[in-house]
C-alpha cells in the first residue's frame, strides 16, 4: 500500500479574518526511496480572539522527489481552518497531477493537533477513484468538548492501495448550477449532481462543498449526500455551509465513496410509479405534503429509493427530499410523507420531480400478498394530530412490528400530510390490533379525509 501525508501546523493565534502561513510537510512512501523534507514556520504574535482564521499556504521551499519515487498528489495551497469556540472546521483541495494514473481506493485522515501536536480529533474520507488531473475537496468539522480548547493544526495524509493507467476511463461525476444562498444567516448552497454514465446508476455519492471570496480564497463549505444518481441525469442536493467571510462563488466536489454501488442499465427489472402526490409551502416556509408510491410488478421488492427535487422559477433547486422504503409486496402500495430539507428564505417552490429507483427482488419471501386488512380510520386528537388506525392480520401466522403510514387530505383531495409509526404487540391470525399515528400538516390546513396502509417491513417478524 502507497502512502502520503501532508501537514498543516498552526503555531500562533490571528485577528479574525486575517491571513498566516502555516507549516507544511511531505511524508513519503515507507517503502520508497528516502528523499528530503522541508519544513518551514512562520511565528506571529498577535492579539487573541474568539475567531480564528487561517488560510493555509504551501511551503515556499518543495521537497525535490527522485525519479524513483514521483509525487502522487499535491496538497493545494488555497486551503482554510478556523477554530470558532467549541467548533472547528477545515477545508483542503488536494490534485492528482499525473496525466495518465488512476488512484484506486483512496482514503484521506484528515487529523485535528492541539498546541503541542497532540491528537485531539480525526475524520476519514474516501473515494474509489482519484482519476488523472482531479482535485478533490475535502471538508470536514470538528465539535470540542469546551470552547477553551485551543487548536494548534491540521494533519492531512492519504493512503491508497494502487495505481493504473486510467485507459478510456472517465470521470463520471460533476456537477451544474450551484448556488450560494445566505438564507438569512444560516447560508446553504444548493445544486445538481450530474452523472455522465450511459450504462450506470451510482449509490451513495458524497458531494464536498466549498465556497470562495473574490480573490479566490476558501472561506467555507460544507458536506452533502445524494442517494444516488440515474445513469445520464442528476440529483438535486443541499447543503448547508459554514463561511467565514462574504462568498463569490462554490465549487462541489462529487466523488464515488467505500459504500458506493453499481447498477447497470440491465438491472432495471422493476418499476415502481408514483400515483398521487402534493406538496405546497406551509405558514413557516417549508415544505409540506406527500405522496403515493405503488409497485407494479409482480415480485417483492426490496430497499426501494425515493427521491424529489423542487425548483423555484429558475430552475434552481430550492430543496431535495429522499425516502427510503424497506418492502412492496407485488402490487402494494404505501403513502409516505418525506423528510424534506428547507428551502432557502424567502425563495418559493415552484415545481417538483421525482427520481425512482426500485429495489431487488426477493424471490424468497414469505408473502406475495398483503395480509392486513383496514377497518376503520379515525381522525383523533385535540387538534386532529392523530389518526387511529383499526386493522385485521388476516395471515396463518402472528405478525409482530408491522408500518403503519398515513396521509391526510383537505377537502379538494390534495395530499396535506401525514405520518408514519409500527406495532409493537403481535397480532394473531384473525386478530385485530390498532395502532394512532401522529400526523403533521400545516395548521391553516383543515383535514377532510385520511387514508392508511399496513404493510410488513424489514423488522416484521411472524411466527
Amino acid at each position: 500500500m502507497s502512502k502520503k501525508a501532508m501537514h498543516i501546523m498552526i503555531l500562533f493565534t490571528l485577528f479574525p479574518l486575517a491571513v498566516g502561513l502555516a507549516c507544511l510537510s511531505s511524508r513519503g512512501d515507507p517503502t520508497a526511496t528516502p528523499r528530503p523534507v522541508v519544513e518551514t514556520e512562520v511565528m506571529v504574535e498577535a492579539p487573541t480572539s474568539e475567531l480564528t482564521i487561517e488560510v493555509v499556504q504551501e511551503a515556499t521551499e518543495e521537497p525535490t522527489p527522485t525519479p524513483s519515487a514521483p509525487e502522487d498528489f499535491v496538497l493545494l495551497d488555497n486551503s482554510l481552518w478556523v477554530q470558532d469556540g467549541s467548533m472547528v472546521f477545515a477545508a483542503f483541495m488536494v490534485e492528482n497531477q499525473s496525466s495518465d494514473l488512476l488512484y484506486e481506493d483512496v482514503e484521506f485522515t484528515i487529523r485535528l493537533l492541539d498546541e503541542n501536536g497532540n491528537l485531539v480529533d480525526e475524520d476519514y474520507q474516501n473515494i474509489l477513484w482519484f482519476f488523472p488531473g482531479q482535485t478533490v475537496g475535502l471538508v470536514t468539522n470538528y465539535w470540542l468538548e469546551t470552547e477553551a480548547e485551543v487548536m494548534g493544526g491540521v494533519e492531512v495524509e492519504w493512503t491508497y492501495a494502487g495505481t493504473s493507467p486510467v485507459g478510456d476511463l472517465l470521470n463520471p461525476l460533476t456537477y451544474e448550477d450551484a448556488v450560494y444562498w445566505g438564507n438569512g444567516g444560516y447560508p446553504l448552497v444548493t445544486g445538481r449532481v450530474v452523472n455522465t454514465d450511459t450504462t450506470t446508476t451510482f449509490t451513495d455519492v458524497r458531494a464536498n462543498v466549498i465556497c470562495f471570496n473574490k480573490a479566490g480564497e476558501v472561506v467555507g463549505g460544507g458536506v452533502t449526500y445524494v442517494y444516488f444518481v440515474q445513469r445520464e441525469a442528476y440529483m438535486g442536493f443541499s447543503a448547508y455551509v459554514d463561511t467565514f467571510g462574504d462568498v463569490a462563488s462554490v465549487e462541489v466536489f462529487p466523488s464515488l465513496t467505500f459504500a458506493s454501488q453499481w447498477i447497470d442499465k440491465a438491472d432495471f427489472l422493476s418499476e415502481i410509479v408514483i400515483e398521487d402526490e402534493y406538496f405546497y409551502e406551509d405558514d413557516l416556509g417549508y415544505l409540506q405534503g406527500g405522496f403515493i408510491a405503488r409497485n407494479e410488478t409482480e415480485y417483492v421488492l426490496r430497499n426501494s429509493l425515493v427521491s424529489i427535487n423542487f425548483y423555484d422559477e429558475n430552475d434552481h433547486i430550492t430543496a431535495t427530499a429522499s425516502s427510503y422504503i424497506d418492502l412492496l409486496l407485488p402490487g402494494d402500495a404505501v403513502g409516505i410523507v418525506p423528510w424534506v430539507t428547507t428551502p432557502p428564505e424567502g425563495v418559493e417552490s415552484k415545481e417538483f420531480d421525482f427520481r425512482l429507483l426500485p429495489g431487488e427482488v426477493d424471490d424468497a419471501y414469505e408473502l406475495d400478498a398483503n395480509p392486513f386488512v383496514i377497518n376503520s380510520i379515525t381522525v383523533t386528537g385535540d387538534e386532529d394530530n392523530y389518526v387511529l388506525v383499526n386493522f385485521t392480520n388476516q395471515y396463518s401466522k402472528t405478525v409482530s412490528e408491522v408500518d403503519v403510514f398515513v396521509l391526510v387530505y383537505n377537502a379538494t383531495g390534495e395530499i396535506i400530510g401525514g405520518g408514519k409509526d409500527w406495532t409493537k404487540s403481535p397480532t394473531p391470525p384473525g386478530g385485530t390490533s390498532e395502532l394512532e399515528v401522529w400526523v403533521t400538516y400545516d395548521s391553516t390546513e383543515t383535514v377532510a379525509v385520511a387514508e392508511a396502509w399496513v404493510v410488513p417491513s424489514f423488522f416484521t417478524n411472524f411466527e
